[in-house]
């Protein structure tokens, strides 16, 4: 026996079917000396440089490992493409949200909504497909045609110059390199030519000509003809190198550019569609908040997919180009790809969520009272919004931002929220919530006091910063700035997820980068714990808090807070102190006082000795700028020739650019602009045709006011003989538990003279003089209330630039800027968003609407407005509505 086929034994190596550790080389291959099993790993071969040095070894002797060629075979399960990576992770995203309490009928629709995406892709789900194969788009990945067609993507050889090679051919070691690398690739031929595939095996593998949408081949035409695409097509070693089959996404449009171009987003866009779909509680809002709060995230894709894929993740994540695209995304880039797939789709529309319970879920983050809630659901009812598809079917309404509009509009309503009616307001609540406390202990509970909007402004700017010192994202989104360490923190709590929920976190690190990686991290320990004392452990083990996904982030974590904070043990590892007053519960105090429902106040002040006296305050009339705000287009200036003056002197330089005219560019500006007389008689004229066809129209049925509404045992009585005193309850205005034949309409009838003669003759023949000296001997206490009356800056906000927002900004009243702001971070949209949807409510409510005393049946809507600039404004937000 030669010395190849010596037997040795091989450190690290044991046989994988008996265990023997001793081994024969033969044909370069490692044969068991026991069972006889071939190990994969190859023989370490000796080469000699030439035949002159054949005899000295020592000099020029090296040793090289071949290479063995890859089988397809081993492949076959864990490669997979791109469609099905993504099936994997939407699964994953989806379960995650029933976890988090979606309805059950969610995974349906997703499904239903992903099939006809791929279906439309012409990936799966597509009658049209004669080989049942995935086609192409135009954003193709080439480890997607490698799987499905075979097709391979060869490299681009680089130009070599020829004078540098021409001078390395004549050097002698030049020879010997070539000479070894010709030898080691006649050893590797002979290594492999006894594993060689067969016949059939060959045929099997042999390409498949690669299948193209109809979309990519319509983008592709622009690039090339059609008959050479088709020779592309057929090019399964890639020899052609005429043309990219990708071309670059610049050269793409921009539907092309996002639908075509399968990432993480896509599924973000399907979950979005499908919970509007099913009319699940978490809208497209919270799938976002749950985005950046990382319980949705792409950190921990690896884990959703089977084990034998897993474990070759990096590879994986690298030939779909995962990591060049974002893991998070904005509502406005959400709302133009949910835009952008539904029209890709042909989605017939969206539903409508439930909007009571949204405004009822947005007053309780907020802590405001229920009745706030009650205000705008009466508010909806009166003119339920429609969300009329204007922009088509295929945009996504703003939902969330409507309801939140509401809230801010009653708070405008109930407090002005002008920097001076509120305070006078919340001062006048505070005094009377004093002698309230200095009753008895069973009425100085939080449910007998005044609502004060200045403490609840407090309450609620201390619980944002409370809640961002342990929730980084939540700093993030009301932008409040946080420490370093904690930062720090929660980078390395994120890290630690990803590490630990990894499969393969080593597979590609040498021992050289193992030991590169360890010292980095220890560089870093020692660092964190030279500068803040602790280690990353410690520090992340220390004062943190996890919080569970909710719907109402803010009241649920502030809750936790203090839960924490009442355990002796827990609240001595917390970094901050909650005062006292943050333990008050302000969506528990009295908001109906302020609605001038004000008799069960009274009767507990009169118990005290007091007389409650209540006064309405009036908005302040005295803004600069009241009117449309509209941006004025730059002219375009004629091009003409300029010359320097040089001879110019510093005070005529001055006069002459004092006297050019400085026009700005955001005005606002009076609605002066009429109808001539012609136009007016053809409105008035509209007007009149209108009515003609609603009076005439069979479906158009509005009943007369009825001559009863009580349907006693033996009588009917009269709604002349009634009062609307007598039918509703003057605490809260309640209908009386009595039988109503048919509803009452005409709330406003004035009773008869008689009877108000009546009334306000008798009560002054029953009061007695000593009422009247117990009426002065009480202490007056004044009750500042609204009037209902607001300001109004109105215009086109989203004509105006972002320089002009700015400044528009500025004009806001302070306290309304704080509310604005903190209304549109609890929903997270930008703040013009969520003042657009308050212009809808704001111009329909004071401009869009008829007068309710002449309509008293119905609500009619404003169309014979005679101001030109008014009545644009209001069918511009008319058809928001």
């Amino acid at each position: 026996m030669d010395q190849a086929n010596e037997v040795m034994e091989i450190d690290h190596m044991v046989c994988d079917i008996c265990g023997e550790r001793t081994f024969q080389e033969l044909a370069g291959f490692y044969y068991c000396i026991e069972c006889g099993t071939k190990k994969e790993q190859l023989a370490m071969a000796v080469e000699i440089s030439a035949e002159d040095t054949f005899n000295d070894t020592s000099k020029h002797a090296s040793s090289y490992a071949v290479k063995k060629q890859k089988r397809k075979s081993e492949d076959v399960d864990t490669d997979i493409t791109s469609w099905e990576f993504y099936n994997y992770v939407l699964r994953g995203f989806l379960q995650e949200l029933l976890n988090m309490g979606a309805k059950p009928e969610l995974k349906l629709m997703t499904l239903q909504v992903w099939a006809a995406y791929m279906g439309r892709m012409e990936v799966a789900f597509c009658n049209n497909n004669e080989l049942g194969l995935p086609k192409l788009n135009v954003r193709v990945l080439a480890r997607d045609a490698r799987i499905i067609y075979n097709h391979k993507q060869a490299k681009r050889k680089r130009i070599r110059n020829q004078s540098k090679e021409t001078s390395l051919v004549e050097d002698e070691r030049t020879n010997w390199r070539h000479w070894r690398k010709t030898k080691r690739k006649l050893d590797a031929s002979g290594y492999s030519q006894k594993d060689a595939p067969s016949e059939s095996t060959s045929q099997a593998n042999q390409s498949i000509k690669l299948q193209w949408s109809q979309n990519a081949r319509k983008s592709l035409k622009c690039q090339m003809p059609l008959k050479h695409l088709d020779k592309h097509s057929v090019d399964s070693s890639g020899s052609m190198q005429c043309h990219g089959l990708r071309p670059k996404a610049k050269t793409l449009n921009h539907f092309d550019r996002n639908i075509y171009c399968l990432n993480i987003t896509k599924l973000y866009v399907v979950l979005g569609i499908a919970l509007n779909l099913v009319e699940d509680d978490i809208q497209l809002s919270d799938l976002l908040r749950f985005i950046d709060e990382e319980h949705i995230t792409g950190r921990n894709v690896l884990s959703y997919l089977p084990e034998h894929v897993a474990i070759h993740g990096n590879r994986l994540l690298k030939d779909i180009e995962f990591s060049q695209h974002l893991d998070k995304c904005r509502y406005k880039f959400i709302r133009m790809n949910i835009a952008q797939m539904s029209r890709f789709i042909d989605l017939n529309g969206f539903q409508k969520p439930n909007l009571n319970d949204l405004a009822q879920r947005y007053v309780y983050e907020l802590s405001l009272p229920p009745m706030v809630a009650s205000y705008v659901i009466s508010l909806m009812d009166l003119m339920p919004p429609t969300f009329e598809p204007v922009f088509g079917l295929q945009t996504y309404p703003r939902y969330e931002a409507r309801v939140m509009a509401y809230i801010v509009y009653v708070l405008k309503l109930l407090f002005g929220l002008d920097d001076v009616k509120e305070r006078s307001i919340s001062q006048s609540a505070q005094t009377i919530n004093k002698q309230l406390l200095q009753a008895a202990s069973d009425e100085a509970s939080s449910s007998k006091l005044l609502f004060v909007y200045t403490e609840w402004m407090e309450f609620v700017e201390l619980r944002k910063v409370l809640v961002a010192h342990y929730n980084e994202s939540f700093a993030q989104r009301f932008g409040v700035k946080t420490q370093l360490e904690r930062q720090v923190d929660d980078m390395l709590i994120k890290e630690r997820k990803e590490k630990d929920q990894e499969y393969n976190l080593n597979e590609t690190l040498t021992p050289a980068l193992q030991r590169q990686q360890d010292n980095i991290r220890l560089i870093f320990e020692t660092l964190l714990s030279e500068v803040y004392g602790e280690s990353s452990t410690e520090s992340a083990s220390k004062d943190h808090i996890e919080f569970q996904p909710t719907l109402t982030p803010a009241h649920s974590y502030f809750k936790r807070l203090l839960l924490y904070a009442s355990r002796a043990e827990e609240s001595e590892r917390m970094s901050v102190k909650i005062p006292n007053y943050m333990y008050e519960e302000h969506s528990e105090r009295q908001l109906a006082p302020f609605k001038n429902q004000t008799t069960e106040l009274a009767e507990r002040l009169a118990t005290q000795g007091f007389n409650l006296r209540v006064e309405e305050l009036a908005c302040q009339q005295d803004y600069e700028n009241v009117g449309i705000f509209q941006t004025l287009l730059n002219k375009r200036r004629k091009p003409q020739e300029s010359r320097a003056n040089c001879d110019i002197e510093m005070d005529q330089w001055l006069e002459e650019l004092s006297r050019k005219e400085k026009r700005p560019a955001f005005i606002f500006r009076q609605p002066t602009a009429k109808y001539g007389a012609q136009y007016q008689l053809r409105v008035q004229e509209r007007a009149i045709r209108r009515d003609k066809l609603e009076s005439n129209n069979p479906f158009w049925k509005v009943q007369a006011t009825p001559t009863y509404i009580l349907n006693l045992p033996n009588e009917q009585i009269s709604l002349n003989n009634l009062t609307s005193i007598q039918i509703f309850d003057e605490t809260n205005m309640d209908p009386l538990k009595l039988p109503l034949e048919k509803p009452r309409r005409h709330l406003e009838r004035s009773p008869n003279k008689s009877d108000v003669q009546d009334e306000l003759q008798q009560p002054k023949v029953e009061r007695d003089d000593e009422d009247h000296e117990e009426d002065a001997s009480r202490q007056e206490l004044v009750l500042n209330i609204s009037n209902f009356d607001c300001w109004l800056l109105h215009g086109y906000i989203s004509k105006i630039r972002d320089t002009d927002k700015r400044e528009l900004r500025v004009l806001f009243p302070c306290s309304f800027r704080w509310l604005l702001d903190m209304c549109a971070a609890t929903i997270g949209v930008p703040w013009e968003v969520l003042y657009e949807q308050l212009l809808v409510l704001e111009v329909m409510f004071h401009y869009g609407v008829e007068d309710l005393n002449n309509h008293n049946d119905l609500l009619r809507l404003k169309y014979n407005t005679m101001n030109k600039d008014l009545n644009l404004l209001t069918k511009t937000f008319r058809d928001m509505w």
